[in-house]
């Protein structure tokens, strides 16, 4: 054991101690929870979250510490805005509950261990065993060190704007002198695009965003609405409850209202989109009682059918007056009309009579959210349990949390998204809180986090931190910026990754403590969108557009198209809308735009959804978005082979046109410094001096006197591409220490 990381976590635990907030002073009276009154003057707070203490001064003089979350409501309102609210004292909470659980585990596994040898019950083979799991967990106990700021950079820029940063961006960090640089960092990643592409490739994989946007991606509506609105709302730090209650609530077409967006994800079937919901939004799964009680939780098959009677009277299809256009022609004369045109043209395929991509269109028109006002949802025909009848409809109602009254509310729908979002669902905060926890450290408080238990308490792997982050979560108005703005300040997130895997065991039990951020590979998103960064002068610069030409479209007057170029112009926009990438003020249409050696290197948020099978990204582990959160990140031949034999490695990194080898071959400096600066761009720190005189070894290619010009530069960029490949091909590459 390493005694000097002991000493360092009984250290850090008695000296993390918060000061006290400065507050006016009054002799007022104070009532607790129970009732109980006591007359004293407010000095001050101390602690922050549920651990938060009121300092109350009495007419005697003495001043005592009062929990602020036994207060009655009144005087808890009264206090809050005397409680810190900055990042680095809340960060500075999440540190003291997370030393004083390591803590409490170090010293709960060392008497483990001392009384080890005198269990009778165990075999010496099994006492050796359990000895080497309880020293290898006590050792896990231990918090790590502090990362040094190369690590620290490298690791906030992929978390936050989800890549590595550019040369440029790391030497301006490494170069600051400024003491709170790091909290700057983190202010800054937050409040860029490169935020919002980070943040969308979660969201994205948490909501199955595809295009097609139905199940399986086989519909017809074009998904570029719904990608902006997400992206938009995450610039805008759209509160995540408004963000679930608009996409809970939202009706009309997808180019109107992109929030119909998740809803039409699971058109035609509400059962699964229930289901989904409380996976995703919830942390809970109760698929198994579409069919039957559910054999672990505490949900019945009638409860999951009184859930889904929240969504009974919402439809994804319009009736017959979504074939109307809004001058009042019909789809089906206007499909018919059009088609005429341009088959009389010649330009229909044999024995077609109906244009494919009008149809698409026409076809578009009818997906839309609405409400009915006709309940759908009834018990299946082979329901067998005695608290209803086969075909019986049933009334939406709530199995857990607050009781649901639809008078209020003007749709079932409605009520459900007030109900999933209010205070008083016990699932609804914590399910964000643990996803965005894992986020930052790779691993949840309680795993799977789709499978939060009904009681936190003995299930969650630190009760009071749950607790505490879920409090907080709350007081910042379900700010997702301020919530993960304090968790990358605190020195639990900025300690060096834990290079010992937690155990299944560890995990089941919820005993792994966050000495520091799991170690882990790059998401497949992460990692081509590193590879875009050594290849372009400006990772975000080339944005997907659509939605605005998507709404134009759709509202278009077919009526006033008759032309044979008018209709060709009109199908031949509805097939390039989505293939568009913005550069600055100019719409970049043409097919190699932002195309390095043959592959059009943009950020991935930014391209198809998902990708073709086979791609770099599907191979690394993208989702294929039919399934929630079906993203991996194990490695695999094809893997391997594509990092050292594929194209991009070989190809795009290497290619003359690519920034870094541009910067490299045309950038000042002596060769020292240009190896400087490939490890510094790629890995994110300087080289040793053996890797120093390695790379310029590496980088002094042979050269004929009889070369021409042309051949000793592509000589020189193929040296340099070896440099970069051989880093690239590093585990320290590929993962986010």
């Amino acid at each position: 054991m390493n005694r000097n990381k002991t000493k360092n976590l009984l250290a850090t635990v008695s000296i993390l101690v918060l000061s006290a907030s400065s507050a006016f002073a009054e002799m007022r009276d104070w009532t607790s929870k129970d009732g109980k009154k006591l007359q004293a003057e407010f000095v001050g707070t101390s602690g922050a979250g549920n651990s938060a203490l009121v300092k109350l001064k009495l007419a005697n003089g003495n001043v005592v510490n009062y929990p602020v979350s036994k207060l009655s409501e009144l005087d808890r309102v009264f206090v809050k805005s005397s409680l810190p609210t900055d990042p680095a004292a809340l960060a500075a909470e999440i540190d003291k509950l997370v030393l004083n659980k390591l803590k409490e585990s170090y010293y709960g596994l060392r008497k483990d261990l001392a009384d080890l040898a005198s269990d009778t019950e165990l075999t010496n083979a099994e006492k050796i065993k359990r000895k080497g799991e309880i020293e290898r967990e006590m050792e896990m106990c231990i918090p790590n060190e502090m990362t040094n700021d190369e690590q620290f950079m490298r690791r906030i820029y992929l978390d936050v704007a989800g890549r590595i940063p550019t040369y440029a961006e790391a030497a301006r960090f490494l170069d600051s002198r400024d003491r709170n640089k790091r909290a700057a960092l983190i202010d800054e990643l937050l409040e860029t695009d490169a935020f919002a592409m980070r943040m969308y490739n979660f969201y994205s994989d948490l909501l199955r965003v595809r295009e097609g946007v139905e199940m399986m991606g086989n519909g017809d509506l074009k998904v570029d609405p719904y990608i902006e609105w997400i992206k938009q709302s995450v610039k805008d730090d759209k509160p995540f409850d408004q963000m679930v209650r608009d996409m809970l609530t939202a009706e009309g077409h997808i180019w109107d209202n992109p929030a119909t967006g998740y809803i039409l994800s699971d058109s035609g079937m509400r059962l699964c989109n229930v289901s989904n919901t409380f996976t995703i939004f919830l942390g809970t799964e109760i698929t198994c009682a579409q069919c039957h009680d559910h054999p672990f939780e505490q949900v019945k098959q009638i409860d999951f059918y009184r859930m889904a009677s929240f969504m009974g009277t919402t439809e994804t299809r319009a009736g017959r007056g979504g074939m109307m256009m809004m001058n009042g022609s019909n789809d089906r004369e206007e499909l018919a009309r059009m088609s005429k045109v341009l088959m009389d043209a010649g330009k229909l395929r044999m024995n077609e009579t109906t244009d494919r991509v009008i149809q698409d269109i026409m076809r578009s028109r009818r997906s839309m959210v609405n409400e009915t006002g006709s309940q759908k949802v009834a018990l299946p025909h082979d329901y067998k349990y005695d608290n209803g009848e086969p075909y019986q409809k049933v009334k939406p109602a709530a199995y857990f949390g607050d009781t649901v009254n639809l008078e209020k509310h003007e749709t079932p729908r409605a009520a459900f998204a007030e109900w999933l979002t209010s205070p008083g669902n016990p699932r609804f905060t914590v399910n964000i809180v643990n996803r965005l926890w894992k986020l930052a450290f790779g691993l949840g408080q309680i795993e799977p986090v789709y499978n939060i238990p009904g009681h936190l308490d003995g299930q969650a792997q630190n009760y009071e931190l749950l607790t505490f982050l879920e409090s907080m979560m709350q007081d910042m108005d379900f700010s997702v910026k301020d919530f993960l703005r304090v968790v990358y300040n605190s020195n639990t997130y900025q300690r060096e990754s834990e290079t010992l895997t937690p155990t299944l065991t560890q995990v089941d039990n919820g005993t792994y403590h966050f000495p520091g951020p799991v170690l882990r590979r790059m998401t497949a998103e992460q990692l081509w969108d590193s590879m875009v960064t050594l290849t372009t002068d400006n990772p975000e610069g080339m944005v997907r557009r659509g939605w605005e030409d998507y709404r134009e479209l759709m509202h278009t007057d077919t009526t006033k198209l008759t032309t044979l170029a008018q209709i060709e112009a009109y199908r031949s926009k509805f097939r390039t809308i989505g293939r568009g990438l913005s550069d600055g003020e100019t719409m970049m249409m043409e097919r190699n735009a932002g195309r390095i050696g043959g592959e059009k290197m943009v950020r991935a948020s930014e391209m198809e959804q998902p990708q073709r099978a086979g791609h770099f990204l599907r191979m690394f582990g993208q989702s294929d978005k039919n399934l929630i959160e079906n993203q991996f990140t194990s490695g695999s031949s094809p893997q391997v082979m594509a990092l050292l034999n594929g194209s991009i490695t070989n190809k795009v990194l290497t290619d003359p046109e690519a920034y870094l080898i541009k910067e490299i071959i045309y950038g000042d400096g002596r060769k020292g410094d240009k190896v400087d600066k490939i490890f510094l761009s790629v890995l994110g720190r300087m080289p040793t001096s053996d890797e120093a005189r390695r790379a310029s070894s590496g980088m002094r290619p042979k050269k004929d006197r009889d070369m021409s010009d042309r051949d000793r530069q592509a000589m020189e960029v193929a040296a340099i591409g070896d440099v970069i490949w051989a880093l690239v091909n590093t585990r320290e590459f590929l993962f986010v220490q």
